[in-house]
């Protein structure tokens, strides 16, 4: 089959259940392999959801009951209050390889230049993750956990947009780390994509946003 779209697409699921939107993930990591859709973002919100990633470590998640993804990290924590961010990309290679950290860098580019945009004084910390300064103390804002299969990217970037957020990260050590390091930006998750579909625009090539039914997504 041939990629009949003219441009990347950027696509607002709402909210959307984890599993669900794994299966979702999927479908469009082999349609992306097979050339027949071209680089898509998803923005969403997951009803509350504890899941964790290849680097698993259950002391951090004691008595919570966790989905095991193949993403990179540790436990986390999806609930209302964050805007989660789905980049389904093609990784370009170079002499063979695929250059995985420069990829890393260009999304956390991408959202510290968007919360930039929103006054916020945003940058990478001696730990994972995207950081803001609350009265001189650093707080943890956007967490990162990506899967590559056969060069195409999925799982993606969670931006804690509001405070309710917070009491889910409570139960948890995220990422390994003591919750109270967990903050929130305060921006509406509706001002927010536009901002963050234009800077994925510029690193990656135009992305539009456009309705779930452009993919026929179930």
């Amino acid at each position: 089959m041939e990629n009949l779209y003219t441009s990347n697409l950027a696509i607002d699921l709402g909210t959307i259940g984890y599993e669900q939107c794994l299966r979702i993930q999927k479908n469009l990591l082999s349609r992306r392999l097979e050339g027949t859709i071209p680089d898509t973002i998803l923005f969403l919100e997951h009803p509350p959801v504890y899941t964790t990633g290849r680097r698993d470590e259950p002391s951090n998640y004691t008595g919570i009951s966790v989905i095991k993804t193949e993403r990179g990290g540790d436990v986390t924590y999806h609930g209302p209050g964050q805007l989660v961010i789905y980049p389904i990309l093609k990784l370009w290679e170079r002499d063979g390889k695929i250059d995985v950290r420069g990829f890393v860098v260009k999304l956390e580019n991408i959202v510290i230049r968007s919360l930039g945009k929103f006054g916020f004084d945003a940058s990478v910390g001696e730990e994972p993750g995207i950081w803001v300064s609350y009265g001189g103390e650093k707080k943890k804002v956007a967490s990162m956990g990506l899967a590559i299969e056969k060069g195409i990217s999925y799982h993606g970037i969670s931006i804690n947009t509001g405070k309710e957020v917070l009491e889910g990260f409570s139960r948890i050590n995220p990422c390994g780390m003591d919750s109270s390091v967990m903050g929130y930006v305060n921006i509406n998750r509706d001002d927010l994509i536009p901002v963050l579909v234009s800077e994925f625009s510029e690193v990656f090539g135009r992305f539009h946003m456009d309705s779930p039914e452009c993919l026929l997504v179930k």
